[in-house]
């Protein structure tokens, strides 16, 4: 049913992407497909946690981690964006059909307020992807 899964990661792991890296292993083993985790970030000066270097060490550890929950082939893929909050959703969307995904596995948080007047990331793949999208709450 499915061969290529794809998990947008937020690299600070908050509960709503654990949940869904769960759930992206358990279908991969189910499915025997293989995953990209994809993550897009941008650059703070002065920051060292949000550099090149220890970005990929961050996905690195989610590969491993995952690798061995599912027994799938796992690879990592960093977006740099100039401006995260204004072109993530733009660039998860464009990286799903970029790689050849068939399903996009997303965590996402219980609605807010604000949810009603701007799409939270999950509700933006849902609507704008072309592939299927597995919401995670």
């Amino acid at each position: 049913m499915f061969s290529h899964i794809m998990i947008p990661v937020d690299i600070h792991l908050p509960p709503e992407i654990r949940k869904a890296l769960d759930v992206a292993a358990a279908m991969a083993k189910w499915q025997k497909a293989r995953i990209t985790i994809v993550s897009v970030t941008g650059t703070q000066p002065g920051d060292v946690t949000q550099s090149g270097p220890a970005i990929n060490a961050e996905l690195q550890t989610i590969v491993d981690q995952l690798a061995e929950q599912s027994g799938a082939d796992v690879d990592a893929r960093n977006i740099h964006s100039v401006d995260v909050a204004a072109e993530v959703d733009a660039d998860l969307t464009r990286a799903a059909e970029e790689i050849g995904a068939d399903l996009i596995v997303v965590g996402t948080h219980a609605p807010r307020i604000t949810d009603h007047i701007f799409s939270s990331h999950a509700g933006y793949l849902a609507k704008h992807a072309k592939v299927s999208v597995f919401v995670v709450r």
